[in-house]
Parts: structure tokens; C-alpha cells; sequence
């Protein structure tokens, strides 16, 4: 670990001990907790001074604490439906994934496509006689 639990301020526990229950990344559970809080969705403009201060300052919106403990008091009861919190609402992994693969795949045939058109015109203007890609024999 990286920073030292002992000495760690209870409201940044307690927020990363509620994205860990609800398995969300801290910005979007300062996402789930500033809809909850001011009923209207933010967006990222509006939540970036917020996580910045988070992040760099330590500093723990009063909506992001609020929210934070009563994801740990839904679980401690046994009570926590992390849909009814808002979490059904956020990208899905599946779909980031998804989505990812489909980048990926993109960029695999650009690369094979751009090494293709250069042994093609290397060949065609006849700019070297030997091999200039895999596989030379």
C-alpha cells in the first residue's frame, strides 16, 4: 500500500470502504452521492473541483460523507440494494470492456494496414531490394 491506513483521515476510509462495498471507483460514487444528495446528475466539469480537492487536499465533501456512511450502514444492516442507490445507472464493466476490445481490434487493423500499404510501396518504387518488414528470408 501506498499510504499509511493507521493514520488515514475516517472520511477517506469511509469513502473508499463504500466504493469497495458497491465495487464503483471513488469518482463514481462521488457521482452516485452528489445525485443522491442534490437529486440532479453532475457532470464531469462540475465534479472535477470536488474530486480534485478529494484527491489532493484530503477534503471530503459533506454529500460524498453522507453518502459514504450510509452505504456502510445499508451493509452493516444487511440491508444495501446498490441498484436502489443508483449504482445500475453507471457504465458497466461489460460494456467498458466492450468497448475496449472494440478500440483495440480498430487499432490492430489500422497497424496491419499502414505495414501493408509501406512493404506495398517500398515494392513499388522499388526503394530497396532486400526485405524491410517480417518475415525476411
Amino acid at each position: 500500500m501506498h499510504f499509511d491506513e493507521k493514520n488515514m483521515n475516517p472520511d477517506i476510509r469511509t469513502v473508499l470502504q463504500a466504493a469497495a462495498i458497491l465495487d464503483i471507483t471513488e469518482w463514481d460514487l462521488f457521482h452516485l452521492a452528489y445525485r443522491r444528495w442534490h437529486g440532479e446528475s453532475a457532470d464531469d466539469e462540475q465534479m472535477e473541483p470536488f474530486f480534485v480537492a478529494y484527491m489532493f487536499g484530503k477534503i471530503v465533501p459533506l454529500w460524498v460523507r453522507h453518502f459514504s456512511r450510509l452505504v456502510e450502514r445499508l451493509d452493516t444492516r444487511g440491508e444495501l440494494d446498490a441498484n436502489k442507490l443508483g449504482v445500475k445507472y453507471l457504465p458497466r464493466s461489460r460494456q467498458m470492456a466492450s468497448r475496449g476490445m472494440r478500440y483495440a481490434v480498430t487499432i490492430g487493423l489500422v497497424m496491419f494496414a499502414l505495414i501493408v500499404f509501406a512493404e506495398f510501396a517500398a515494392q513499388l518504387l522499388r526503394l530497396s531490394e532486400r526485405c524491410m518488414f517480417p518475415p525476411c528470408y
